[in-house]
């Protein structure tokens, strides 16, 4: 009796928390799952929307046809994913992954996972749990705004590097003008040797703005390579 006194202590019963679960997934953008601790994360059970997400029917999954969650993730991410288990699996963590899976029509559809393993009493991961959420438009979205600001900041620094060699030739021009005042003040005599101080300053002046020109016309170019990889 007190054990049902307990499961009745917040007005909701065994049978109203399973409905009232069933009612909280029906509304998910997403699915819970539980499968094997194997490579191919072999599906025990899903619920929620599986067809929505996946394109596939939950049976395909967890009936006899059995098919491979792990065959579905983009073979780019698959790594990722492999990754995030293990490193929370060996941690007695959760882990929180963000990847594509190729839906049953071809398409690629990003998702976000949230999960964590089920040990046995020897201390080993046997299953695997957790929830899947469909986050393709919000991922799109991020990657569409870094796409534009990688654009962005390509064409700035193509600017800077533009104006930087319009700097350095000017700088060529104000040294060729110090070394022409030089060799004229030196035909002057002791009447140029005030062209002669400020000659030799222009000249410095140039070659010190010249190292730094030199210098960010280097890193911008080091930047564009970056962005190039990043593209």
């Amino acid at each position: 009796m007190s054990g049902g006194a307990d499961s009745m202590r917040d007005g909701v019963g065994e049978i109203d928390r399973l409905s009232i679960m069933g009612s909280i997934v029906s509304r998910m953008n997403g699915f819970l799952y539980r499968c094997r601790n194997d490579a191919e994360f072999t599906m025990i059970f899903m619920e929620g929307a599986v067809e929505c997400v996946t394109g596939y029917a939950c049976q395909a999954f967890t009936g006899d046809a059995g098919r491979s969650y792990a065959g579905i993730i983009h073979p780019d991410d698959a790594g990722s994913v492999d990754a995030a288990v293990a490193a929370a699996v060996a941690a007695r963590a959760n882990w929180e992954v963000d990847y594509r899976i190729l839906r049953a029509d071809g398409a690629e559809q990003w998702v976000h996972e949230s999960g964590g393993a089920v040990y046995g009493a020897d201390g080993k991961a046997i299953c695997l749990e957790g929830v899947v959420i469909d986050v393709n438009t919000k991922k799109t979205r991020e990657l569409e705004s870094s796409a534009a600001l990688l654009q962005q900041v390509g064409a700035t620094s193509q600017e800077i590097i533009a104006n930087t060699g319009a700097i350095l030739r000017i700088l060529q021009t104000l040294q060729l003008l110090a070394l022409n005042a030089r060799i004229e003040a030196a035909r002057a005599g002791e009447y140029g040797a005030g062209f002669t101080v400020v000659a030799t300053e222009i000249k410095t002046l140039a070659d010190e703005s010249g190292v730094s020109a030199e210098r960010i016309t280097r890193l911008s170019e080091e930047l564009q390579g970056m962005l190039r990889k990043q593209a």
